[in-house]
């Protein structure tokens, strides 16, 4: 019976610490968007996740450990990433970029409010400064990559516009502040990243 219990024992613990991790990031999560990074201790994310503030440095050790674990649910997307993986096999430059809006709207429409949090928090905090600019650098190394793959497309434009219009400001400016709809925010980035280059500029 010891070796049966055992494991079910250890399963369980395991299920109840990431339920409470879980808990713990979801409430961290809703106060950096209401009350801003700064504004929040880990005394309201303990109580607004109802765990012990101990649990909350057990698990955690700092708000930042809080926002770099937020940082690792936006960066590490499978379905976001295998779309973005798919857009650069993609032969069909129409259907390379329908295919890398799509995986940018997942991204945002799941972290959009994490970006904006970082944001607010690396204007105080070094070590989460840092994290940003790690996570800009594979951004922008994704982007560039993904140009190269454009044919007979200018490379530093395409490497602008593909940045710039894809930044998780400009979905939360759509989406959030103006209502659109995230189908409506992808068929924009779509229809827009294809007229500016694909189109002939005239």
């Amino acid at each position: 019976m010891a070796a049966v219990k055992g494991p079910r024992k250890l399963s369980l613990r395991t299920e109840r610490a990431q339920v409470t991790r879980r808990r713990i990031l979801e409430a961290a999560r809703r106060l950096f968007a209401a009350r801003g990074y700064g504004a929040t201790t880990l005394e309201a994310i303990a109580s607004e996740a109802q765990v012990a503030v101990q649990t909350v440095y057990a698990v955690h050790r700092s708000k930042a450990g809080i926002l770099r674990a937020l940082l690792e649910s936006v960066v590490r997307q499978p379905e976001a990433d295998a779309l973005y993986d798919e857009a650069i096999r993609e032969p069909a430059a129409a259907r390379k970029l329908e295919l890398f809006a799509r995986s940018i709207r997942m991204r945002w429409e799941r972290g959009y409010d994490v970006v904006a949090t970082l944001d607010d928090a690396g204007r105080t905090e070094p070590r989460v400064l840092k994290e940003v600019e790690r996570a800009l650098a594979v951004r922008r190394t994704g982007l560039e990559r993904l140009a190269r793959s454009l044919e007979g497309v200018d490379h530093g434009r395409a490497v602008a516009l593909l940045d710039s219009m894809s930044l998780p400001a400009v979905y939360r400016q759509l989406v959030a502040v103006h209502a659109w709809t995230p189908d409506e925010y992808e068929a924009w980035l779509s229809a827009a990243l294809r007229q500016q280059l694909l189109e002939p500029r005239g």
